[in-house]
């Protein structure tokens, strides 16, 4: 496989790497080129619909695109693109898979940002960038949804953090429930992370009336985490623990069976989370741990160092660890997820805040 520096392919100029761009529809990676297009990054291939939509928005500066014609407004490529290295594909192994760089160039170059020539235009980027008022805004993204593919809406929901759109849906389609799983394996990505905070969500609406459904879900991704299975539940615990951290009397029986996989080195650090998750709304169901927690703050792996003291924390057990040296001079970086988004944070300073 041949990697090169990515080009611009309508002015051939080497292009920045696609930096996180607040949208009032969620977080995309997008950037711009000197020569007017944008470029939004797929880094999976798998949601390149989105991306197109994405990167349509930005160019043209609202989301009103439903009457875009490629013949005169704008112009769209997309290239193979692998973010990591910031390279541009060429050629691939047969089955392997790549991420994508969608460009798109207006053609009347009044995209995103962009002043008019015209000595009567006063109106800002910002003004450019919000040109149509909120109902026209809203009825623009909800139609864009509507096209969506249903793994891409549930995608571009999470992205947006609209988990009461997502469990409205789930309530009439239990397919909602395997999108969310198939996308909560890459703990590297926020979009994961509020996927698996969603299935909690989810959970708490449909035991009001469809606990079968919430039963099913929890035997399904207890089998995931076992040998017979025949695959890896990756993200299984950090569900589980959100199902039952929304459904606490219903399903405080399988707290014990979650951490029981804390023997297994993949599933520990999502067991340790699951628990300190439990604990933030009932700290009594998680407080049998405490002797295994206080072995894990030792732990070789940072995050389940991290997790273990924050869920101490909660539990209010800190003077289980507050002569705890080695901790306190904890300068390793986890990822940590809270109120929808995911953050480096210092073990040492997961500490500090345990001890507060």
């Amino acid at each position: 496989m041949r990697k090169h520096v990515p080009e611009c392919p309508f002015c051939s100029r080497y292009i920045a790497v696609p930096e996180i761009t607040k949208t009032e529809f969620g977080e995309i990676l997008s950037g711009r080129c000197e020569c007017g297009a944008v470029y939004v990054c797929d880094p999976t291939g798998r949601n390149t619909g989105e991306a197109y939509m994405e990167a349509l928005a930005l160019a043209k500066g609202d989301w009103k695109i439903d009457s875009m014609n490629p013949d005169d407004n704008y112009q769209m490529i997309d290239i193979d693109y692998d973010l990591k290295t910031h390279q541009r594909l060429y050629s691939k192994m047969q089955g392997s898979a790549s991420g994508r760089l969608v460009f798109v160039k207006m053609n009347t170059q009044q995209g995103i940002g962009e002043r008019s020539d015209s000595s009567e235009s006063t109106a800002s980027s910002d003004d450019a960038a919000g040109s149509l008022d909120t109902t026209e805004n809203n009825e623009a993204g909800h139609a864009m949804e509507e096209k969506l593919k249903p793994k891409d809406r549930i995608k571009y929901l999470l992205n947006g953090l609209r988990f009461e759109d997502i469990i409205k849906i789930a309530e009439n389609d239990k397919g909602v429930i395997r999108i969310l799983i198939s996308l909560s394996y890459d703990k590297q990505d926020v979009t994961s992370w509020r996927a698996i905070e969603a299935m909690g969500l989810i959970s708490g609406a449909l035991s009001r009336g469809r606990t079968e459904i919430v039963r099913d879900t929890v035997r399904r991704l207890l089998w995931s985490m076992g040998e017979e299975s025949g695959g890896i539940g990756w993200s299984a615990a950090e569900m589980l623990g959100e199902i039952v951290r929304n459904n606490t009397d219903e399903f405080k029986d399988i707290i014990p069976i979650i951490w029981s996989f804390r023997e297994e080195l993949m599933f520990r650090a999502g067991t340790v989370w699951a628990m300190g998750r439990i604990a933030s709304v009932r700290p009594e169901l998680a407080l049998f741990t405490l002797n295994d927690l206080k072995e894990m703050i030792y732990d070789k792996n940072p995050h389940v160092r991290g997790y273990a003291v924050w869920a101490l924390g909660i539990m209010r057990q800190a003077a289980l660890i507050k002569d705890t040296s080695s901790l306190a001079n904890d300068d390793t970086d986890i990822l940590f997820y809270g109120n929808g988004e995911l953050q480096k944070r210092k073990v040492k300073d997961i500490f500090v805040e345990a001890l507060a």
